[in-house]
């Protein structure tokens, strides 16, 4: 595996859990998490897109725009 490195500030108890989860797998910590952040890339399942609309209700439509008049106020830059 190649890669260009990186820092990221985690809780204890999560490097500890994964740590020990690359450890059962047999692989770096490294590898470990970049498999895990890869496959947290995936988008939804056909599942879950075959279920949507599936429902007895009132059919999704999305909502009427607000006025532009009820936005907070900022300032242009």
């Amino acid at each position: 595996m190649t890669g260009r490195p990186v820092t990221l500030y985690l809780d204890e108890a999560v490097i500890d859990a994964a740590k020990a989860e690359a450890a059962r797998e047999g692989v770096s910590l490294s590898a470990y998490a970049n498999r895990r952040l890869a496959t947290r890339r995936q988008p939804w399942p056909d599942t879950v897109l075959r279920l949507f609309g599936s429902l007895k209700d009132k059919p999704f439509e999305a909502p009427e725009e607000l006025s532009w008049s009820a936005d907070s106020g900022r300032e242009h830059l």
